[in-house]
């Protein structure tokens, strides 16, 4: 199931030219600067955007540092950790992701391990909306997960799964997003075990070039309801730069605790 997934993560974007033979703008052919979209994000909610990074042109999202608790106490310090984005037709991107540099801590400060961690791969596909033709957008993200960083070793603890997004413009000053995911993750027996989560988030200009967003997330897992609300505010320093700072707060014992800092920009 593993070799099946990567090798549709490398065979959809030869797919996504036949598809879009008809649009004029792709990975060879970019689209002219004053003809890109607004600039839209992955990040930082957990909901991600359905809309796909326009033909010919990258961008990226990241992490400059990331706190993350674990309920038994354990920590990690992210470091540079970042979606590496690139448009290859009209509605289809690829992201590679790479998390730089990882401390993990045990529940007294003490640091057990560190270095480079996961690396993920991602396709993403707008179904419709991705030029404000609507007030709906509609996505899809199918991924494989690396833990080992080594995308071409395929061991028992790789994971994968596939999002499905989809955003809807109340108003000017309103929005509104969902993602359901289905996650086929490692059960430490060489087997895997379906985990599903829904996000709702609202979100939209708060003051001056200022954004926020504020979400409710739900994870099912081995007969377990996880709960986090999320909230973050994004700084809109250009039509091509955004900075954020944002938190995952767990409500529900089993719920990681995140904060977060992030850089996203795109060429």
């Amino acid at each position: 199931m593993i070799k099946f997934l990567t090798v549709l993560l490398m065979i959809l974007p030869v797919c996504a030219f036949a598809q879009t033979a008809n649009e004029k703008y792709s990975l060879f052919n970019p689209t002219p600067h004053d003809q890109m979209r607004e600039f839209s994000i992955d990040r930082p909610d957990v909901t991600e955007s359905p809309i796909s990074v326009d033909g010919g042109h990258f961008q990226f999202e990241g992490d400059m540092i990331k706190w993350t608790e674990a309920p038994d106490g354990e920590q990690v310090i992210s470091l540079f950790s970042g979606l590496y984005k690139m448009g290859l037709a009209h509605s289809w991107d690829i992201h590679i992701g790479m998390e730089m540099y990882n401390i993990y801590q045990d529940a007294e400060g003490n640091t057990i391990n560190e270095g480079y961690g996961t690396t993920t791969i991602r396709l993403k596909h707008n179904f419709w909306g991705n030029d404000g033709e609507s007030r709906t957008a509609f996505g899809m993200i199918p991924y494989v997960g690396f833990p080992s960083g080594n995308p071409f070793k395929f061991r028992s603890d790789v994971y994968f799964g596939i999002g499905f997004p989809f955003s809807y413009d109340v108003s000017e000053k309103l929005g509104l997003g969902a993602q359901s995911q289905f996650d086929f993750l490692p059960d430490g027996e060489g087997n895997r075990d379906l985990a599903f989560f829904q996000t709702v988030v609202v979100g939209g200009p708060l003051v001056g070039k200022m954004d926020y967003f504020l979400e409710g997330l739900v994870t099912f897992y081995n007969s377990e309801s996880i709960f986090n609300l999320d909230g973050g505010l994004i700084y809109n320093v250009s039509d091509n730069v955004k900075v954020d700072i944002a938190t995952n707060l767990g409500i529900s014992k089993q719920a990681p605790t995140r904060v977060y800092l992030g850089l996203s920009f795109r060429i």
